[in-house]
């Protein structure tokens, strides 16, 4: 790759955007307008809104026995209108008064037996009035509560400190730049990632899909330039683009604030603003990467796209996709830990909120900084196998039949990127949808309905009308005696390897024990038999969920990617059907074992052995059906109470059924290579 033809490149695309009003609003508009409006008029707008609504006058109705005492309480005529209803519940419901207050039946008997009386304030909490007058009116009754307690105080010849055994006080420690800086670690964080990802949208777009539709990525592929330079020439200008968005909105946001609390000097506010030079620097350095993985993700999406239309549409959801992590930082309690550092985008935005209040140490800078290096780098190298592939480049295949009619539809051996992923997001939303709904209301029944009608029938339904062959596109193969051999010393092996490794993601991230309850609701089937909980926990999902995720979506994504790609993606689908986040980790990692044995078998037979044994094993645990030795072992392992874990002995005997089962499969797969290579004799 040569640097000068990358920069030759790099310098085209930049003019060229930068003549886009697009890319100038999104990277320097917004931030210079946007900011000072929202902040300063939007502040002053709030303050307006604020004082019409103290000087306004609350109307409250009094009624029941005492309203004429308690009408007196109410005497302040600058804060209250008191006013006289038949119907005063109607009132508040056409918005005729804002407040009512309720007197209990003996209302004055029990005030002069000093006894405790009871008073309603009925208000509409959907009004910001109706909300206003209830604070002003059970603030007003405190305040009567205090002098009718201090009076039979005096009236019993006791002390005022008689009725207050206890006063508690609560002392703010943080200083206001550390309580402004929490505050706007809460904020800041989520817009700059937004901005970031706005800033990267339109270029990415433009340079891969708006290329295509102008016709130009042709002429560009004729030059004597190798992809990898365009690659890298577009790269660094989408890049740079959203550096500047993230650059330009930091500094608007930190100008703007800095002028909006040095308005608030030397009034009650105890909003205060400190950033030093070396915190901002450091946002700025992990922006960086941030920036880089951004872009890398957008280039590797947009690429896909044949128009600019369409490009909108793809990255639209990555877009949106990228606020879920950001969002993360105003979790309540959310902090900067060992796990947090480690995922992407959520660890630049907890970084910048534990930046803002000092806490945040060397360590995990260096930490987030490395990591999201990491990711951006293998997003990077996805994007290069992307521009590398000329049918993607050049949008040879559509990947979706032009006609609905299904005879005019174009046979395949195997169904297309597109198709594949048409059918995996048909499924999660049904099983979002739908599935849930009926497992709740079906129990049992409902389990098995989500998965023969909600993953198996979509799935071969779509492959019949797109007239794809389900023996090539679903791995429908005997498999040969070495990969049964192997998918089931693989598959025994990995059954307890599959429950330690749960055993200790709940050491470090315990499942919520308000999840696991209804989980155990949902899963409870003591009336079933077990020949009824298998089919249904074990057989279903085994050849539902294989036919999905190993057959019709491994199929469709296994000429467009390396096999560890494939591997990840297939995996990382498998784990987010499950829908539940504790879940999602241990399920990806065993759908990386189910998806290595059909890959090396290429059989989905063997993927379908393997899920067997994992469901119907846990079933068993699950339904104290095992052996009384074995149960005892299960039960000391996996035990709500104490979850120790698997001994030893039978870790290393598993994980030698694993090597074990590893290696036939690999026999297999290079006997059945030789048997392709082998001319007939």
């Amino acid at each position: 790759m040569r640097l000068r033809t990358v920069l030759v490149i790099f310098r085209k695309e930049v003019l060229d955007m930068l003549r886009d009003r697009r890319t100038l609003v999104a990277m320097i508009g917004i931030p210079l307008v946007l900011y000072p409006a929202l902040f300063v008029f939007g502040s002053q707008a709030a303050i307006m809104q604020q004082d019409k609504l103290d000087a306004a006058k609350s109307r409250v109705a009094v009624r029941g026995e005492g309203a004429e005492l308690v009408s007196s309480w109410l005497n302040d005529k600058e804060k209250y209108l008191l006013l006289d209803f038949s119907d005063p519940e109607a009132a508040l419901r056409n918005g005729k008064v804002d407040a009512i207050v309720e007197l209990p039946d003996g209302f004055l008997k029990l005030v002069n037996l000093g006894q405790t009386a009871k008073i309603n304030v009925r208000y509409d909490a959907s009004d910001t009035t109706s909300q206003e007058a209830s604070r002003r009116v059970v603030e007003t009754l405190n305040d009567q509560y205090d002098e009718l307690l201090k009076q039979r105080l005096t009236n019993a010849g006791l002390p005022e400190s008689f009725a207050r055994p206890l006063e508690v006080e609560k002392v703010n420690v943080a200083s206001a730049e550390k309580t402004t800086g929490a505050m706007l670690g809460l904020l800041m964080p989520l817009i700059m990632i937004v901005m970031v990802g706005v800033g990267a949208f339109y270029p990415a777009i433009d340079l891969t899909a708006g290329e295509k539709e102008r016709g130009t990525f042709e002429t560009l592929l004729s030059t004597p330039t190798q992809s990898l330079e365009i690659l890298a020439g577009k790269f660094l200008t989408v890049f740079s683009i959203a550096v500047i968005t993230g650059i330009t909105n930091l500094g608007s946001m930190v100008t703007t604030l800095a002028f909006q609390f040095a308005q608030l000097q030397g009034t009650d506010s105890e909003l205060a603003i400190s950033i030093p030079v070396g915190r901002v620097v450091l946002i700025f350095v992990s922006m960086i990467p941030l920036a880089f993985l951004i872009s890398a993700v957008m280039m590797s999406v947009a690429v896909l796209a044949r128009s600019f239309r369409e490009g909108q549409s793809l990255l639209t959801p990555v877009l949106i996709l990228i606020v879920f992590p950001a969002a993360l930082a105003t979790v309540p309690g959310t902090r900067l830990t060992a796990a947090t550092q480690l995922m992407p985008i959520a660890n630049f935005s907890l970084l910048f909120k534990e930046l803002m209040v000092s806490q945040a140490s060397i360590e995990a800078v260096l930490v987030v900084l490395i990591s999201t290096t990491v990711y951006a780098a293998i997003a990077l190298i996805i994007a290069a196998r992307m521009f590398q592939r000329e049918d993607v480049v050049l949008s040879v295949d559509a990947g979706l039949p032009i006609t609905l009619r299904r005879s005019m539809i174009p046979p395949r051996d195997v169904p297309t990127p597109g198709m594949s992923l048409f059918i995996l997001s048909l499924c999660l939303l049904l099983l979002f949808y739908a599935g849930s709904y009926i497992q709740a209301q079906f129990g049992l029944k409902g389990v098995a309905a989500t998965q023969w009608l909600l993953f198996l029938t979509p799935t071969l339904f779509v492959l019949w009308y797109a007239r794809v062959n389900l023996r090539n596109a679903l791995s429908l193969r005997i498999p040969s005696l070495g990969g049964f051999i192997g998918a089931l010393l693989l598959g025994a092996g990995w059954v307890v390897w599959s429950q330690q490794l749960s055993v200790w993601q709940d050491w470090v991230w315990p499942f919520p024990e308000a999840l696991a309850n209804e989980m155990a609701k949902l899963l409870q089937f003591e009336d079933a038999p077990l020949p009824i909980l298998l089919l249904v926990l074990a057989v279903s999902p085994a050849i539902c969920e294989e036919v999905l995720f190993r057959g019709a979506l491994m199929s469709g994504l296994r000429k467009s990617m390396p096999a560890w790609a494939l591997f990840l993606c297939v995996s990382i689908a498998f784990g987010v059907s499950h829908l539940v986040l504790q879940r999602m980790t241990i399920t990806a990692v065993s759908g990386i074992v189910l998806t290595y044995m059909v890959w090396r078998s290429g059989s989905l037979f063997t993927g379908m052995i393997g899920h067997v044994l994992v469901n119907g094993v846990a079933v068993l645990i699950q339904s104290q059906s095992l052996p009384p030795a074995a149960q005892e072992i299960a039960n000391t392992a996996l035990g709500s109470e104490h979850r120790a874990g698997f001994p030893l002995w039978l870790l290393g005997v598993t994980a030698v059924f694993c090597v074990m089962g590893v290696a036939a499969l690999e026999l297999s797969a290079k006997r059945r290579r030789a048997d392709l290579t082998d001319p007939p004799s």
